[in-house]
């Protein structure tokens, strides 16, 4: 291990290899993570880990830390603190998974489609979060369980997730937003997170639907805890029109963030209220 950390920092230095890094920031709350995979996480400066953490970390300069992922799947802790504050980061590590397959510990997955028109972002995981019982209740960041954002396809446990960083910041800061554009929620209710291939498919999707890649979510206001979207517009009224408000709030969320990606409007339904999904595919897509 030892040796190569070595190596590591030498590739950092020469800048000859490929590390993938993420910024610490206010809305990290997890990192998800293949199995031994070495990450470099920055704006760290007046940063250490604290001696309670379950992973490796290596100071790499005045402003980066290596975060070493654990080999075996599951859920860790890592603590950093500086001498005003701690942030404790949930290391989730990936199940690794051969996209060639259909199934994980009998858990049916499916088979991933060709990448939509190539986009890398359209790759199939793979790992997945492995999820029992006990898992379901735990908090992804905040705001966020991972019972909301887990695949509705029945099965027993364990169960398998695919969500990626992004993902969760994305959710963090959408929250942060709306709340700043005076729409009175204290979290997001969830219609659909994760869906595998094989569930996705069983319900009529898209092959290429973003909901399969980690970082796509239908959402509503629920703060009255009815199970449908509030009513948002104030005419007392649960329609369409409330949809419309908080869709126009995700197109200026992400016209000023860093997300890019997908909005669409869903009218009430007998089965369910109004909703809006939110995806960061990369591209701009409306409907």
């Amino acid at each position: 291990m030892y040796f190569s950390r070595i190596i590591f920092s030498v590739c950092l230095a020469l800048t000859t290899c490929s590390v993938a890094a993420i910024e610490l920031t206010d809305s990290l709350h997890s990192l998800v993570l293949d199995a031994k995979q070495v990450l470099t996480l920055d704006n760290t400066a007046d940063f250490t880990a604290t001696t309670v953490s379950d992973v490796e970390t290596e100071r790499l300069g005045p402003n980066s830390i290596a975060v070493y992922a654990p080999e075996n799947a599951g859920f860790y802790s890592l603590v950093l603190s500086n001498n005003k504050t701690s942030k404790r980061l949930l290391v989730i590590v990936k199940k690794p998974f051969n996209a060639n397959n259909k199934q994980l510990n009998n858990y049916q997955i499916g088979l991933y489609p060709a990448p939509y028109k190539g986009y890398p972002q359209y790759g199939a995981p793979n790992g997945f979060i492995e999820i029992f019982e006990k898992d379901l209740t735990r908090q992804l960041t905040p705001h966020v369980q991972v019972k909301n954002v887990i695949c509705k396809q029945v099965s027993g446990f364990p169960k398998y997730l695919y969500v990626n960083n992004d993902g969760l910041m994305m959710l963090e800061d959408l929250l942060r937003f709306v709340q700043n554009e005076g729409i009175k929620v204290s979290k997001f209710a969830f219609i659909s997170g994760y869906r595998t291939p094989h569930y996705n498919r069983s319900i009529g999707n898209g092959k290429h639907s973003r909901h399969q890649y980690g970082d796509a979510f239908d959402l509503y206001i629920d703060e009255d805890g009815d199970g449908r979207m509030d009513d948002l517009n104030g005419d007392g009224k649960l329609t369409i029109a409330d949809v419309d408000v908080l869709y126009k709030v995700f197109e200026k969320f992400q016209k000023h963030s860093r997300y890019n990606g997908g909005i669409g409007r869903y009218k009430p339904a007998s089965h369910h209220g109004g909703f809006v999904h939110i995806d960061n595919r990369g591209f701009t897509a409306r409907w």
